[in-house]
Order: C-alpha cells, then sequence, then structure tokens
C-alpha cells in the first residue's frame, strides 16, 4: 500500500484540492484510492458528498486515529 500525505499546519495551503485531484488522477489510472480528511473543516469529506461519482471513498478521521484508519476495518 502506499501513502501519499499532504500536511501542512498552515491553512489554505492547498492540502484538500491537493489531495483530491490527486486522488481522482490515480484512480483514472487504476489506482485503488481512498482519502482520509483528518481535517475539522472536513472539507474532502464535503467534495465526496457533493459529487455525483461515488469513488474515490473520503473517509473521516481524527488525527490521532490515522493509524487505525490506515490499517482498515
Amino acid at each position: 500500500m502506499n501513502v501519499i500525505a499532504f500536511l501542512s499546519q498552515k491553512g489554505g495551503s492547498g492540502k484538500t484540492t491537493l489531495s483530491v485531484h490527486t486522488a481522482v488522477a490515480a484512480e483514472a489510472t487504476g489506482e485503488r484510492v481512498c482519502v482520509i480528511d483528518a481535517d475539522p473543516q472536513e472539507s474532502a469529506t464535503a467534495w465526496a458528498s457533493a459529487r455525483e461519482a461515488g469513488t474515490p471513498i473520503v473517509a473521516t478521521a481524527q488525527a490521532g486515529e490515522l493509524d487505525a484508519a490506515l490499517r482498515g476495518p
């Protein structure tokens, strides 16, 4: 499993935009993709809810839950 993280303490730096666009591009090449939204604003989660496409999947997790979220159910 490959993990790509976009991290910055500064708000408005483009983390969500980079994340969701990278996820869509990776999925278009046949990769299985899941975005884990750890931002309290849950912008990626809102993005996924507004899309007609059901993928890529966006899961919401607190920063302290990332290890468990990466392991999956």
